[in-house]
C-alpha cells in the first residue's frame, strides 16, 4: 500500500540508463546509444527537449511507452567523460511530473589503433606482428606473430591475417581475439590474397583473389582465374564469390559503406561500380577514377581522386561536383570524409620546391575550401599513402619515411624499410607519438 501511495502522488522516475555498446567498463564512443528506462510509461510529445548530453553531440530521441531511446548522429569524443541529463518537465499519464532532473555520467574508452611491425628479415628469431596500442595509456598488446605478414584486418572479435608462404604463395588464417584459435580458410594453395577488409557492421570480410602459377608466382600465368572478389562468413564459414560486373575476375580492389550495405569497387582499367555487400543488387558503374577515399557519414556520397583534383559522386542525386582547387601546385591522396562531418582530409605533396618541400595533411571542406592544415612533414620525410583519421575525428595517423629510404618487396607489396607512424592531435595541434610500424587503422 504504501508502495503503490508513492507511485500516485510522486512522478514517474528513472529506472536505469542501458548503454548500447558496452564491454565490461569499456563504453565505445562510435555507434554508440542510450536507453532511459522509467518506472512507469510516460506521455509527451517533444522529448527532445528534456534531454541534454555534455559535451555537445547530434542525437535523435525516440519514445516507446516507459523508455527514451537515445541514439547519437555523431561518433562520441574517444576518453571523455559525458553527462545525460534528464530534465523535469516528463509526465506519466496520470499528468505528474518527474520531481527532479536526473543525471547520467559515463566515460568512453580511450583510442587505439592497430599496425603491422615487420622485422624484414632483420633477425632469424624475430617474426612480424600485428600490434594493437592505445597511445594514451601506453598500453601495447600483439596480436599475432608469423614470418611474413602481408596484410590484416580486423573486428572486435576476429582478425583476418594474410601469411606469405616460402614460394610466395598467401595463406588466409582467421584469429579468434578472444581465445586465440586460429583457423585457415579453404582457398587455393596457388593464390595471393590481398585487399583485405572487415563489414563494419558483420562477422564477414571481403578480399580479391589472385591465382598464381605453381611454381613461378606468376599472376599472369595462363589457366587461372585471377583478381575475384570474394566475401567469407566467419560464423557460416562461408567463402563466396561477390557478384561483380564481369564473371572473369577483374578486381583490383573493394571497400565497404560505413552502414555495411554497400561496396564500392575498382576493376583493373580504373572503373569504379557500386553493389551491394549484404544482398543481390544491380551493379551501378559510376566512371573510371584514379583512386577513392570512400563514403561519407550518411553513405549517400563518395569521393574519388581524379588526376590532382576530387569528384564527389551523390548516389542519390546520381550527380558528380568536381572540387578542383583541392590539388592546386601537387599531388594528393584520395580524399576521405571525416566520421562526423562533410569535411575531407586528404595529403597534400608538392610538386615543386617553389610551393613548397614538406607534405602536408589537410582538411577542406565539401566546396573544396581549403579550412586547416592538420601535420606538416619535416624536410628531410615525405609522408606515405594517406591520412588515417580516429573514429572522433580527433586523431591522425600517417606513415612517413626518410627521402633516402629503400624500398622492399618484403611479401609483394613495396613499402620502405624504416617507414614509422605519426600520430598527431587535431585538437590540441600536437604530435603525441611516433613508433615504428604500417598499414594502421583504428579500433572501432
Amino acid at each position: 500500500m504504501v508502495l503503490a501511495l508513492l507511485v500516485t502522488t510522486s512522478g514517474p522516475r528513472v529506472r536505469q540508463v542501458a548503454v548500447q555498446n558496452q564491454s565490461g567498463d569499456r563504453i565505445s564512443s562510435v555507434g554508440q546509444g542510450l536507453t532511459v528506462v522509467f518506472d512507469r510509461p510516460i506521455e509527451g510529445t517533444d522529448f527532445e527537449s528534456v534531454i541534454e548530453v555534455e559535451p555537445e553531440v547530434d542525437y535523435t530521441v525516440s519514445h516507446r511507452q516507459g523508455q527514451l531511446s537515445i541514439t547519437f548522429d555523431q561518433n562520441l569524443l574517444s576518453n571523455t567523460e559525458y553527462v545525460l541529463t534528464v530534465k523535469p518537465e516528463i509526465e506519466d499519464d496520470l499528468g505528474k511530473r518527474m520531481e527532479r532532473e536526473y543525471n547520467y555520467e559515463f566515460t568512453t574508452e580511450e583510442p587505439s589503433f592497430t599496425y603491422l611491425e615487420r622485422n624484414y628479415g632483420r633477425g632469424k628469431e624475430a617474426v612480424d606482428r600485428v600490434v594493437q596500442r592505445a597511445p594514451l595509456s601506453g598500453k601495447r598488446q600483439v596480436l599475432f606473430g608469423e614470418d611474413r605478414i602481408k596484410s590484416f584486418a580486423l573486428n572486435g572479435r576476429y582478425l583476418a591475417v594474410v601469411v606469405v608462404r616460402p614460394d610466395n604463395t598467401d595463406e588466409l588464417r582467421v584469429v579468434d581475439l578472444s581465445s586465440t584459435e586460429e583457423r585457415s580458410v579453404d582457398i587455393s594453395h596457388n593464390a595471393q590474397v590481398d585487399n583485405l577488409r572487415f563489414s563494419p557492421t558483420d562477422n564477414q570480410f571481403i578480399f580479391v583473389l589472385q591465382e598464381v602459377g605453381p611454381s613461378t608466382g606468376d599472376p599472369e600465368s595462363e589457366g587461372f582465374d585471377s583478381n575475384r572478389l570474394y566475401l567469407y562468413d566467419i560464423d557460416g564459414e562461408q567463402l563466396q564469390p561477390v557478384d561483380t560486373s564481369s564473371d572473369k575476375g577483374n578486381v583490383k580492389s573493394a571497400l565497404y559503406s560505413s552502414d555495411g550495405q554497400a561496396l564500392l569497387y575498382e576493376t583493373l582499367d580504373g572503373s569504379y561500380y557500386l553493389t551491394g555487400a549484404t544482398r543481390a543488387t544491380e551493379t551501378t558503374p559510376l566512371g573510371i577514377y584514379h583512386d577513392s577515399g570512400g563514403f561519407d557519414r550518411t553513405n549517400t556520397k563518395i569521393a574519388f581522386q581524379f588526376g590532382d583534383s576530387v569528384t564527389i559522386y551523390d548516389a542519390q542525386a546520381k550527380e558528380s561536383q568536381e572540387l578542383s582547387q583541392i590539388g592546386t601546385g601537387a599531388r594528393i591522396s584520395a580524399p576521405t570524409f571525416l566520421h562526423n562531418s562533410e569535411e575531407l582530409i586528404y595529403l597534400w605533396d608538392p610538386l615543386n620546391a617553389k610551393v613548397g618541400t614538406t607534405t602536408r595533411v589537410y582538411v577542406a571542406s565539401p566546396d573544396g575550401k581549403v579550412e586547416e592544415q592538420v601535420v606538416e612533414s619535416q624536410p628531410q620525410e615525405h609522408f606515405l599513402d594517406y591520412p588515417v583519421i580516429s573514429y572522433d575525428d580527433r586523431y591522425v595517423l600517417v606513415e612517413a619515411a626518410p627521402k633516402s629510404s629503400d624500398l622492399d618487396d618484403y611479401t609483394g607489396n613495396r613499402q620502405p624499410k624504416d617507414a614509422r607512424l605519426v600520430l598527431y592531435d587535431r585538437f590540441d595541434g600536437k604530435m603525441i607519438e611516433e613508433i615504428s610500424g604500417i598499414d594502421p587503422v583504428w579500433n572501432r
